[in-house]
């Protein structure tokens, strides 16, 4: 686990405007933070890390305080940082503003159901404390990776990536505002426009002009925007709140790097563009779904709630389309695809991706309840198919090889198996140039999707009209 905080000292008497001796005084007393007679807390940044803070940064105008001050924080006495897996989630939560924003309600429906950590997730933890780490390292900071196992060749390499893409942030940065500083794992709290509301910022990059605001999406399955992304957006008013006494930032840029589907997705806007979205459209929501009151509203930001297997206002949506057996009834009457409209064969394509997971969800949700006892009208729990598997493959081959087979198949190994193991810089040069990429299959999307439309030849644009010419 990394060692954020030392122990908190109280000093009696330190000149805050002069940096080198203060600075010589509180290294000298082993520090991190120092809390001044007046109650009022600092977080120091040694010299070492001068890549990170330079200590004497002064503007234009009042000068700044040498330390950052610290907006919220409470005494810790050798008490390290909560690591990544242990870390507590808001009901409000940042990461889940794109849910509870469109549907108030959901954010209390959801706590009826247990919140476990799924394969995918713990993985994405594991590459954020790497990340962290490697991170802390370029910064010259205290830092200890505990735990190793799960780390691939894959995950090592995009956190390489993602390491750098963040210093490059943060040297663009000090081209126009020198004492712009790097804050890793961050908690950041947005109290002030969401109840209870905090997060983690992965990386923020503090600095006159412009703020930046990175974060690491380790997920493959569905690509991130930052476009209009109320979680970067969130982070930003946290930073703010936390940062904008010591800058004078004007403008916020965030930055979504999701290397595993080599998406890099930016958005600015303005801190004036920010707190209006803040008043406007973020207080009202958070005022509703902190009560859980509202209305359901269901659409593509069901795809990790909770309570999506047991939502009316969902399967109401998914079916809307669709026609039924019977006014109320939620079982389709499954229609000749000829005798649907062009607009619903449209809804129906445009949904049917969610749909199918929506559906794998609510079986999930049912099987569980039937393994607990629970009974279903109309349903029964049964012994599903199973398939016939050796008790014991080496004694198998034994067998096979004494009766004159061979019971091995040779294969050569899959792109993914391959690159595992020559690892990817060998295998893009060696084998890179034998690889062969088709054109992919025809797939009908929604009308925004960035990839250009197909021009699909027929018979009128294929074939010229003939001119006949009239006879006497």
């Amino acid at each position: 686990m990394t060692q954020h905080y030392q122990q908190l000292i109280t000093v009696d008497a330190l000149d805050l405007t002069d940096t080198d001796a203060a600075t010589a005084k509180l290294q000298e007393l082993g520090a991190t933070h120092v809390e001044t007679t007046d109650g009022d807390v600092y977080k120091i940044f040694s010299r070492l890390n001068r890549k990170s803070v330079p200590l004497n940064h002064a503007a234009q105008g009042p000068q700044r305080l040498t330390f950052n001050k610290v907006a919220s924080f409470g005494t810790m006495t050798d008490q390290p940082a909560e690591g990544h897996a242990g870390r507590a989630h808001a009901l409000l939560s940042a990461s889940g503003a794109h849910r509870w924003l469109h549907c108030t309600p959901s954010a209390r429906l959801e706590e009826r159901y247990p919140d476990s950590e799924s394969a995918a997730a713990a993985e994405g933890t594991l590459a954020h404390e790497l990340a962290e780490h490697k991170l802390r390292l370029l910064l010259d900071e205290p830092t200890t990776l505990v735990d190793r196992d799960g780390i691939d060749e894959e995950m090592d390499s995009h956190t390489d990536d993602y390491a750098d893409a963040v210093m490059a942030e943060l040297a663009a940065a000090r081209e126009t505002s020198p004492g712009a500083f790097l804050a890793i794992e961050q908690r950041l709290d947005f109290s002030h426009i969401v109840p209870d509301g905090f997060g983690t910022g992965d990386a923020v990059i503090v600095g006159d002009g412009t703020m930046t605001i990175v974060d690491l999406k380790y997920g493959k399955g569905v690509e991130v925007s930052a476009v209009g992304n109320p979680q970067m957006r969130l982070y930003a008013l946290g930073a703010l709140h936390l940062y904008g006494m010591l800058y004078n930032v004007q403008r916020v840029r965030m930055v979504i790097f999701q290397p595993r589907r080599n998406n890099i997705s930016t958005d600015e806007i303005t801190v004036t563009e920010l707190l209006a979205w803040a008043e406007d459209v973020v207080k009202p929501a958070a005022a509703l779904a902190i009560e859980g009151s509202g209305e359901l509203a269901a659409g593509e930001w069901c795809t990790f709630c909770r309570h999506a297997p047991q939502c009316q206002a969902l399967a109401q949506h998914y079916f809307q389309p669709v026609p039924m057996e019977s006014e109320g009834s939620l079982v389709p009457a499954a229609p000749d695809p000829a005798t649907l409209t062009d607009e619903q064969i449209a809804q129906i394509v445009t949904w049917s991706g969610e749909l199918k997971k929506w559906l794998g969800k609510v079986e999930n949700h049912a099987l569980d309840k039937a393994n607990q006892g629970h009974e279903y009208p109309g349903l029964k729990l049964v012994e599903g198919r199973s398939v016939r598997k050796y008790t014991d493959e080496t004694a198998v081959a034994d067998v096979v090889q004494e009766l004159g087979h061979d019971p091995y198949e040779k294969k050569v190994l899959g792109i993914t198996a391959m690159t595992k193991l020559l690892g990817k810089k060998t295998f893009d040069q060696s084998v890179g140039p034998l690889l062969h990429k088709p054109a992919g299959k025809p797939t009908l999307v929604p009308a925004d999707d960035p990839r250009p439309a197909l021009t699909i030849a027929t018979a009128d644009t294929v074939f010229q009209p003939i001119e006949t010419k009239e006879t006497a």
